[in-house]
């Protein structure tokens, strides 16, 4: 079967009834319809759909399958969580509505009824890839017994002739081209080395294991281990990355650059503009729990009965700020910090008393 891969392009785009007959062809492992209008099938060019005469019939190359699904369209479907069927990445409304017309993906709610694309945003409602989608980016429709040995997210290691094997893990099921889509989770990668990337599946070979030996009865809240051994970088250093991050979201297109030139720009774009929302949220909740982060990095916090009696059971000194104390918790202060602003507060007290 002619499977449409990542390097696939063309601007070229088929007429309704071309479109109605390729889509058709698709869930017929890319055998174009015999019964269909002579007439369309005679204008569907021989760079889309070959005829082959061992089988018998007409058959969707890797060009037709591009015409159906551009770039961007193609690599959202062959992305899908392919448990779930769920389409992740940034859709637009336009590419969700030709993906759901043409029956490539579907809007569900969480209970699974398919739901209008109109209804995209009235709730927790989400596209999912469908079954013709499958057959066109050739994702299996069940488990292939390649996941079994390398399940959804778990760690293997990319195994190339005559190179080092790299640690990596597995983010989809092996399509029908033979490839599987992995990202590496080396220490210290750039952020090129570190996007995720289809690869040979004969060259994914289960990980090792490795014993870890955990420290115990440490003071040390984070737990960590003997393994874990690189440290996190500080809020500064995370600071500069995003701020590279955000000048590559934002660097200029060259006007009279080639169409390829511009959607690889493009793509690379969006990749950045994933990594930088995914790399602030994280920087964001570092900042807020972080001691001498700025005040404007603060957040609200709301103190249950429960909690407020628990944090006044440990922290008896918090018992003379009242009324006072969810209220304190709200501007952001911690208990901590309370418990440290009242110590200060009866020490001074204490100290003018004695000096009267």
């Amino acid at each position: 079967m002619s499977v449409f891969t990542t390097t696939a392009y063309t601007t070229d785009k088929p007429t309704p009834g071309q479109r109605r007959i390729m889509l058709a062809a698709v869930d017929a492992d890319g055998r174009l319809p015999g019964n269909a209008h002579r007439r369309v099938l005679s204008s569907i060019p021989e760079t889309w759909a070959r005829t082959d005469a061992e089988r018998g019939g007409r058959f969707l190359t890797a060009e037709g399958r591009a015409v159906l699904a551009p770039l961007g369209r193609y690599l959202l479907l062959a992305q899908a969580n392919p448990e779930t069927g769920a389409l992740s990445g940034a859709l637009g409304y336009f590419d969700l509505l030709a993906l759901v017309r043409d029956g490539l993906a579907v809007v569900q709610d969480p209970a699974g009824t398919p739901v209008a694309a109109s209804d995209r945003w009235n709730g927790p409602n989400y596209p999912h890839i469908t079954e013709r989608g499958r057959r066109l980016v050739g994702m299996p429709l069940a488990a292939p017994p390649f996941a079994q040995r390398h399940p959804l997210g778990s760690p293997a290691v990319w195994k190339r002739e005559g190179e080092p094997a790299m640690p990596v893990r597995v983010l989809g099921w092996p399509l029908a081209d033979g490839t599987v889509r992995v990202c590496r989770t080396d220490t210290g990668l750039s952020y090129a080395e570190s996007r995720e990337r289809p690869v040979p599946a004969e060259e994914i070979h289960p990980a090792p294991e490795r014993p870890t030996t955990t420290v115990t009865n440490r003071s040390d809240d984070r737990g960590k281990t003997m393994t874990d051994g690189t440290p996190k970088p500080t809020l500064d250093d995370e600071l500069e990355a995003l701020r590279a991050l955000a000048a590559a979201v934002t660097k200029p297109m060259t006007p009279r650059a080639e169409t390829w030139e511009q959607v690889k720009a493009l793509e690379e774009r969006a990749t950045a503009g994933y990594e930088l929302a995914e790399r602030f949220t994280a920087f964001d909740q570092r900042a807020t729990a972080d001691r001498s982060a700025p005040k404007e990095w603060g957040i609200s916090r709301e103190l249950s009965e429960e909690q407020i009696a628990a944090e006044v059971e440990k922290r008896p000194e918090l018992a003379a700020l009242g009324g006072f104390l969810p209220s304190l918790a709200r501007m952001g202060l911690a208990p901590w910090q309370m418990a440290n602003l009242v110590r200060k507060v009866q020490a001074n007290g204490q100290a003018g008393a004695d000096e009267s």
